[in-house]
């Protein structure tokens, strides 16, 4: 395993025959597709919402009422907000040389958007396994200490 990188260099290196494969993100999988690459294993993004200590139930409340929102908001018309993706001025230059890419070309059931919940004890489990064996963690160390599991959907809930 390789590290190149930016998704930018990743895809590049894809397309130029300098990899068999690379792990990508939308909107560079179904520019990589278009270009005549297949996917050959997904794995969807886990977002839990990130707070500092010091956040305040207030504010954290807001983020996930506003990411609940936009959750719904999105997923009552997936191809109506995939312009921000092709619009992001980074991805202008790949668009330049491996596109044209469309809303159309998207694989819609891959895009998914979830309400923020709170991590399983298994989820927490399987990452705190998998940082110890990387030696990102001391084993010692317990996964508690650093996962405050606020059940997010429930504080935006509140309001």
């Amino acid at each position: 395993m390789l590290h190149y990188g930016s998704p930018e260099n990743r895809l590049e290196a894809l397309l130029n025959g300098e990899v068999a494969a690379a792990m990508l993100m939308e909107p560079y999988i179904s520019l990589a597709e278009k270009n005549g690459c297949r996917s050959v294993c997904e794995g969807h993004y886990l977002g839990a919402e990130n707070a500092s200590d010091n956040m305040d139930e207030e504010t954290f409340a807001a983020i996930n009422r506003a990411v609940v929102k936009a959750v719904d908001l999105i997923n009552s018309d997936k191809k109506r907000f995939i312009h921000y993706l092709l619009d992001d001025p980074k991805f202008a230059p790949v668009l330049k040389k491996w596109g044209p890419l469309t809303p159309d070309d998207f694989i819609l059931s891959r895009l998914r958007y979830t309400h923020p919940t709170p991590y399983t004890d298994e989820q927490i489990e399987d990452t705190y396994n998998w940082m110890v064996r990387w030696g990102l963690l001391n084993a010692s160390v317990c996964a508690a200490d650093y996962v405050d599991n606020r059940d997010a959907e429930a504080v935006a809930a509140d309001d």
